[in-house]
């Protein structure tokens, strides 16, 4: 089982990478018949060329060797390997009668995210966005908490009641402030503030705000392609701002407290600190440099790390305690 875990650990951190660049480039939009994707590829079939002559399939086999082309197959591919291993470690736990709930759990994710990824076939719509994002997150995070359940109990001595109670009260945090990254992602408002660390001679979300929290309806694209939003697009980037601010500030506090109570807990607490100042610098660098893709995926992924790095910190003190 341990071997199984950790499979689906390394899986599923590139899955969570993978949808967010498919996310952020919208290289989705190319696959809309599932299974197949590009599926002429292959396909004898001619193309017309711009001087009106007819040539074989190489053009659009040389389009598909572009970067975005191999992302939604290797997705695919990934997932499917994924939900058949967690298949696989389901069966093991029923047969071994540990950590029932927690594979069957995954199980259920699993089947969710696999329904929700054939039937959604457009990234403007929100629900799908962060139905995708909290799923594959949630996934992310109990396939972490059984990995690091087999970390044998830890001999520190240090006062457990209030290093766990600070780790989840983190751990709180980072997740809404993931979904709240969600929500300014899949109100395609990444790009709304420019300016650091004011948003265009402004800083609190105004009242617009329970607009980016509706999610029951596509997003309407203009002539060009772009994203037609309103005021709530700036005002749920600034709430986004505030709660990195809040984040950066408590797991610092949380990795300075864990630091201090010395053993495995302070190597913990130091890969926490440079986990959450690493992923506060790639999002003001990402707001300053008008979002590259790299900084953007980047961004997503540390959220990743630093969720495995405090369910970590949590294992220590539970077990220890």
């Amino acid at each position: 089982m341990r071997s199984l875990i950790n499979a689906c650990l390394v899986l599923v951190i590139m899955l969570v990478s993978l949808s967010a660049y498919l996310r952020l480039t919208h290289s989705g939009i190319g696959c809309e018949n599932w299974p197949e994707c590009y599926g002429r590829i292959g396909d004898t079939a001619a193309v017309e060329t711009p001087d009106n002559s007819q040539t074989p399939y190489q053009d659009l086999v040389s389009q598909a060797n572009q970067p975005l082309s191999w992302t939604t197959p290797l997705h695919r591919l990934v997932a499917s390997t994924l939900g058949l291993l967690i298949v696989f470690l389901t069966i093991a736990a029923v047969r071994k009668k540990t950590a029932r709930l927690v594979c069957l759990c995954l199980l259920g994710l699993t089947v969710y995210l696999a329904i929700l990824g054939i039937r959604s076939g457009s990234l403007y719509d929100p629900s799908v966005i962060m139905g995708n994002l909290s799923g594959g997150f949630l996934m992310l995070g109990l396939l972490g908490w059984l990995a690091f359940s087999q970390i044998p109990a830890s001999s520190d001595q240090a006062d457990k009641y209030s290093l766990k109670f600070l780790t989840s009260l983190a751990l709180v945090v980072v997740c809404l402030q993931i979904l709240i990254g969600g929500l300014t992602s899949a109100n395609f408002a990444a790009t709304a503030c420019l300016t650091f660390p004011d948003c265009h001679g402004t800083w609190l979300p105004d009242a617009h705000l329970s607009r980016a929290f509706d999610l029951s309806s596509e997003h309407q694209v203009n002539d060009s392609g772009i994203v037609i939003g309103g005021a709530e697009r700036m005002a749920i980037h600034k709430l986004h701002r505030i709660g990195a601010v809040l984040a950066l500030l408590l797991v610092i506090a949380l990795g300075i407290t864990a630091i201090r109570a010395g053993g495995s807990l302070r190597y913990a607490g130091m890969l926490i600190i440079l986990l959450v100042i690493l992923e506060f610098a790639v999002g003001v660098m990402a707001v300053v440099s008008a979002l590259p893709i790299t900084l953007a995926v980047s961004h997503n992924w540390l959220a990743g790390i630093l969720v495995l790095a405090l369910l970590w910190m949590l294992s220590l003190t539970r077990r220890s305690g």
